[in-house]
């Protein structure tokens, strides 16, 4: 409960802080509008959201995310191997494997968006490829052999 507490407070010193440097650039008319059409539209939102994740199909939902998530750490972990190849700490044994930034770039905005989602690299060396690829086979093996656990509640607890 004290998180929650200081979580809320945290988010209107913010939100007051924020207010005060836009009223330094505009009109308090333009600040209070602003502000109440803000407050009108996270109302709206938080309205939709609610409505929408009462029909959310959990399972579906944390199986979609649990696939984004291994993504983006492969990612991370290729991105690590990249750093340490620049640091010299890493061999990359082979400079470019592919050079597809023709294709896509990664300095363009798509490129950018890409390496900060999923660790996109346009021509990634020999030791990044393998790390992606080793990371995504160890936790793809380990998901699809563990034993899934029955989550029961025991009669004990549900008293």
């Amino acid at each position: 409960m004290l998180a929650s507490f200081l979580l809320s407070l945290r988010e209107g010193i913010e939100l007051t802080l924020f207010l005060l440097a836009v009223q330094e650039t505009s009109s308090s008319a333009q600040t209070l509008i602003g502000a109440l059409t803000g407050l009108a539209g996270a109302a709206v939102l938080g309205w939709m959201l609610f409505r929408s994740a009462s029909k959310l199909n959990i399972q579906s939902f944390f199986r979609v995310t649990n696939v984004l998530l291994i993504i983006f750490a492969a990612g991370l972990v290729a991105y690590g191997v990249h750093e340490f190849n620049e640091a010299g700490i890493i061999p990359s044994i082979i400079e470019h494997v592919w050079d597809i930034n023709g294709f896509i770039n990664e300095k363009s905005q798509f490129g950018l968006i890409l390496k900060a989602l999923v660790g996109y690299n346009g021509n990634p060396s020999l030791t990044e490829v393998i790390a992606y690829l080793a990371y995504l086979t160890g936790i793809i093996t380990y998901v699809a052999t563990r034993k899934q656990k029955a989550w029961t509640v025991s009669p004990s607890a549900a008293a």
